[in-house]
Order: structure tokens, then C-alpha cells, then sequence
């Protein structure tokens, strides 16, 4: 994450402009101060940590933009307005970094509205990684639409940089949680669904993309005879996927085993050498599944500035399904930003909820959805900042 240390650091008076960034406001909370900048389309906090007399800066983790160079000049337009005096900078020359506005990265709001259902055709693959099967396909079937999936910001950043060089058309790539993605793709609306060498989590299998939750929704998007497609190193990834896999008796499941394919990432160029076991695994939708309402974004009533000021508190709130917890709260003279997490034993998330001084609020950097898991969690959180 870019950064840079000082001895000496001003704030400057805010709102101010530089080279398209809008530096708008900032909020404190004890030893933290975060600033909103917006760059065109990206929002995004940088934040000041203060200890025993000098100065941390350096972009919020949960709204990194995706290309790291807004970040970058972010901190350098930063830097230079608050007089600050960097003893310590990783923040590398902009000349070497990558910078577009890319039409190819979309939001979830662009698949709320369904903008991308003019395609008789879809391939979705997740986790794609350095996008070279992703980019394989999209050159084979130049009438289908590939959607790629990835929460690898350098990766995104990468296949943006190739799509650009080689004019493609037909790929879209969002930074987005690929088991929640699924609710908002239509019923039989996809071809093949790839999963390639997904992160295992032996130690943690509750952050494995497969699950019962993820397949029962892989099927209800595939087509008739459409398919998922897993291949793994893992031993202990296949047969837990194959007991998934065969838990939906109205499907196929057919298993292969060190078989090559048109074209391999360069991790399973490696395994292959060290002889490592190959395992592929395609399960075929047999069945025609119902349309469904593709979910809503989750909205706030106007909530009370100054009693949320005055009364906020770090605390957690645990459901049978479910949690929340109240993480922090920066303030500032007009907007108050709350930071907090909320999910269930399959994923969890961290956000902000941005309010100003007329009570209007948000989920901020993205919105967030009326998803199977997120519903009563907005509840609650609804009532307890006593949303009107």
C-alpha cells in the first residue's frame, strides 16, 4: 500500500482541487483522520495516523481504488498541500504505473441494472488471476460475453492493461465477492461457469468459493447443459468439491484427471512439473430454473447526526446467522463516518456508512444489496442507528 512518513504535517483548508482530484472533507477519530477524495468515478479515503509526534499517510484499506496510481497521486497532491516533509516514501514514480479509465471494470451497479443482458451468450470465470484464460476465451468466442471475477487489485489492473492493448470488446471484470455476484445474474443465463485453482482454505474451509450455498446458485444462473468447471491441485479441494458436486442428484458430475487444456496458467505449468495431480471437475445443469428479482440496493431513512455523535459506541451484536460490529467512528464538522463489519460463518465484510449534517446516508466506497445474507443485517443495523 503506498504511504509516506513525516515529521511534519499540516491539513490544509478543505475542499480543494488539484489535477482532477477533489479533496473533500475530512473526519478524525483519536489518532486517525480520514480525508474523502474523489477522482472521476473512484471514491476513496486517505488516512492520517498521528503517534508521539509524527505522521503516517497512506490510502484506507476497505476503499483502495483499484488502479493504485490514483492512490499515488493522491498522496503526492496530499503531501505537498499539507507541507509535509516525508522522512519515508514507497509511493513509486506515476511514469511507471498504468492509468486509465477503463470501461472493461464495472461496479455491482452495473449488474443491479442488468446492463450486460444483451449477450445471448456468457462466460463467467472466477478468480482469474493473471487472465490468461480469461483473455483465451474472450479471443475464441468474440460473440459471448465474458465476465470476469477477481478480488486481486494488481490482477484487475494487469487485465485491464491487456483487454486495452488488444481492443477487447466482449470482457467485463469486477472486484467483487464471486459467492454474492451470483444473485444478481439472471436465471439460464450462462454457458460455463470457470473456477480455476481457487485459493484451498484447508484451514479455514468456511472462505472456500465452493459451498452448497455457491452450486445451488451456480445452477440456477447456468443454462440447460451448461457447466461448472473446477480444476485443482489440491487433494483435500477435490474431494471436499466432489461431495458438494454430488449433493445435486438432478445434475452430472463427471471427473478427470491430468488432462491438459487448450491453454494453462503458469502455476499449472509448475505443478505439472513438480508432478503434481491435476484434478478437473464439470458439473452439467440438467435442469430449466425460475426467474428471480435481482436485488434491490439497500437504502437508509434519514438517520440523527447528533445523537449518533454523541452516542455512538464500539460494540457487537451477534444473531443466530449472523453479526455486526460498530468498529469506529471518525467525525468531522459535517459528515460523520461509521466504520464497521457484518456477515455470517461464510463471509464477512468490512464498510463504511457515511452520513452528513441533514442525516442523509450511505454505504460507502460501494453500495450494498438486499443479498440473502445482507437483508437482515440492514435491519438491524437500520435499528440500531434508529434510522426513521
Amino acid at each position: 500500500m503506498p504511504n509516506f512518513h513525516t515529521e511534519v504535517l499540516n491539513i490544509p483548508s478543505l475542499p480543494f482541487c488539484e489535477d482532477g482530484y477533489n479533496f473533500c472533507w475530512a473526519a478524525k477519530h483519536k489518532n486517525s483522520t480520514l480525508i474523502l477524495v474523489k477522482k472521476g468515478s473512484e471514491n476513496f479515503f486517505l488516512n492520517i495516523y498521528s503517534r508521539n509526534g509524527s505522521f503516517l499517510v497512506k490510502g484506507e484499506k476497505i476503499s483502495r481504488p483499484t488502479q493504485v496510481i490514483y492512490l499515488q497521486e493522491a498522496l503526492n497532491i496530499f503531501a505537498k498541500h499539507s507541507n509535509a516533509k516525508p522522512t519515508f516514501s514507497n509511493i513509486k514514480p506515476a511514469s511507471n504505473r498504468y492509468k486509465k479509465n477503463s470501461t472493461i471494470l464495472k461496479d455491482i451497479d452495473f449488474f443491479a441494472q442488468n446492463s450486460f443482458t444483451n449477450k445471448d451468450e456468457i462466460l463467467l470465470e472466477i478468480g482469474f488471476g493473471s487472465g490468461r484464460h480469461l483473455l483465451h476465451q474472450a479471443k475464441q468466442n468474440p460473440e459471448k460475453l465474458v465476465i470476469g471475477v477477481e478480488i486481486h487489485k494488481p490482477s484487475i489492473e494487469q487485465v485491464i492493461k491487456q483487454c486495452d492493448a488488444l481492443k477487447m470488446e466482449n470482457v467485463v471484470l469486477i472486484d467483487y465477492d464471486a459467492r454474492v455476484l451470483l444473485e444478481f445474474l439472471p436465471s439460464n443465463s450462462v454457458s460455463k461457469i470457470f473456477v480455476h485453482f481457487p485459493v484451498p482454505w484447508d484451514k479455514k474451509p468456511h472462505r472456500r468459493v465452493i459451498s452448497d450455498s455457491f452450486v445451488d446458485e451456480a445452477i440456477r444462473v447456468l443454462k440447460q447443459n451448461g457447466q461448472i468447471e473446477l480444476r485443482t491441485d489440491s487433494d483435500l479441494y477435490y474431494e471436499y468439491s466432489l461431495e458438494i458436486f454430488n449433493n445435486f442428484d438432478k445434475n452430472s458430475v463427471k471427473v478427470i484427471k491430468n488432462q491438459d487444456i487448450e491453454i494453462s496458467s503458469k502455476y499449472e505449468d509448475r505443478w505439472k512439473k513438480m508432478q503434481k495431480n491435476i484434478y478437473e471437475l464439470v458439473l452439467t445443469n440438467k435442469i430449466s430454473s425460475d426467474e428471480i428479482q435481482t436485488p434491490n440496493k439497500l437504502i437508509f431513512n434519514k438517520l440523527n447526526f447528533d445523537r449518533i455523535g454523541d452516542e455512538f459506541k464500539s460494540e457487537t451484536y451477534v444473531r443466530d446467522d449472523f453479526f455486526v460490529r460498530f468498529i469506529s467512528l471518525h467525525a468531522g464538522s459535517n459528515n460523520l463516518v461509521i466504520k464497521l463489519a457484518f456477515g455470517d460463518t461464510q463471509k464477512a465484510e468490512q464498510t463504511f456508512i457515511l452520513v452528513d449534517e441533514n442525516g442523509e446516508s450511505c454505504y460507502f466506497p460501494k453500495s450494498i444489496y438486499a443479498t440473502k445474507a445482507n437483508r437482515e443485517v440492514h435491519s438491524l443495523i437500520r435499528g440500531l442507528l434508529l434510522d426513521e
